[in-house]
């Protein structure tokens, strides 16, 4: 009896060790799905995105329960480019680096936000002999290399029936620009803040375009990757109730915001001031605006659409694919 009792007993201490271990191992796994990952956003200096400094400063991403990372980027096409080799979860990007993404990698990134858009910040500079755009038959123009420079010019020569073919586009780098039409080697560049800010003090410059002609078609977002947002759903709300939080701030405490908001760009306040006027920020109760089935996200993806994937049918790609459901989720 008592090695039957004796071999009882070790069966139920070897069942409770058993258990315990099931269930420390099952806590473990528990906890580090809890665990917050890092979300990496990549960003360049524009000042609608600056904005998202102060989200970070004032910790409004963590009161939501966001862990959020800035990685600051030196121009668009680098922070599409971060985002196809897996280094960036997101962009603070337009549309066409979202279409773009998905073209040269098949990623994809879905918008959750609209931080602004633009309403004459986006521009078409010239050498003082071009006084209108019409004057560019015949022209080079330069443009940033992978970016929304392109739409922004073959709408400008739509609008003012100028033909593609009346031109030569020379992408580059958003670095080599103002030299390349200070020094002659293009008539005419695309530009917009804070770099045009600092090109048009240089002397010789003319304005010959700008994006007030198609308000609302230029559209600042954050675009996360899909995957990420499958395993998030609520990342989208949490973002929009941080930018809330953040454009409060700003309107309660303007000196201080202003201050965090040029520490990046090579401007000063007042012209940060200035430039704004030419960009309207996206507020948190807009969102739904946007996000609407017909809203001005689809319609404005599908004209992207129509340049970035010019050489494509277009019937083939599917929009939808770039759609976060709404903002009702």
């Amino acid at each position: 009896m008592s090695q039957n009792l004796s071999g009882m007993r070790n069966i139920i201490s070897f069942l409770l060790i058993a258990a315990t271990l099931i269930l420390l191992v099952y806590l473990s796994s528990n906890d580090n799905q809890n665990k917050q990952k890092t979300i990496h956003i990549g960003i360049t200096q524009w000042p609608g995105f600056e904005y998202l400094f102060i989200t970070k400063k004032q910790g409004f991403f963590k009161q939501v329960g966001l862990d959020i990372e800035l990685v600051e980027l030196s121009s668009l096409a680098e922070v599409r480019r971060a985002f196809e080799r897996g280094k960036i979860d997101g962009m603070a990007s337009t549309l066409v680096e979202v279409l773009e993404a998905y073209k040269y990698s098949e990623q994809i990134a879905q918008p959750i936000m609209v931080t602004d858009y633009s309403k004459g910040a986006h521009e078409i500079l010239a050498s003082s002999s071009i006084n209108v755009i019409q004057q560019l038959r015949g022209k080079r123009i330069g443009i940033e290399a992978g970016s929304l420079s392109a739409f922004l010019v073959s709408s400008a020569l739509e609008i003012n029936n100028i033909n593609n073919s009346e031109v030569e586009i020379i992408p580059m780098e958003l670095h080599a620009l103002p030299n390349a039409l200070i020094t002659g080697k293009v008539d005419a560049i695309t530009s917009y803040p804070p770099a045009s800010i600092t090109i048009k003090k240089q002397q010789n410059i003319n304005v010959i375009f700008d994006s007030s002609s198609f308000p609302q078609k230029i559209l600042d977002v954050i675009a996360i990757k899909r995957e990420l947002l499958n395993k998030k759903p609520k990342l989208q709300k949490q973002f929009i109730q941080a930018w809330d939080m953040t454009l409060k701030h700003v309107h309660e405490h303007p000196d201080d915001s202003y201050t965090t908001l040029t520490e990046r760009l090579p401007i000063s306040i007042e012209e940060f001031k200035q430039s704004m006027n030419l960009i309207q920020i996206a507020t948190a109760s807009e969102q739904q605006h946007y996000f609407n089935k017909d809203g001005l996200l689809n319609n404005n993806l599908i004209k992207m659409g129509n340049t970035v994937f010019m050489h494509f049918d277009n019937e083939e790609i599917d929009y939808s694919q770039f759609l976060y459901n709404s903002t009702s989720k």
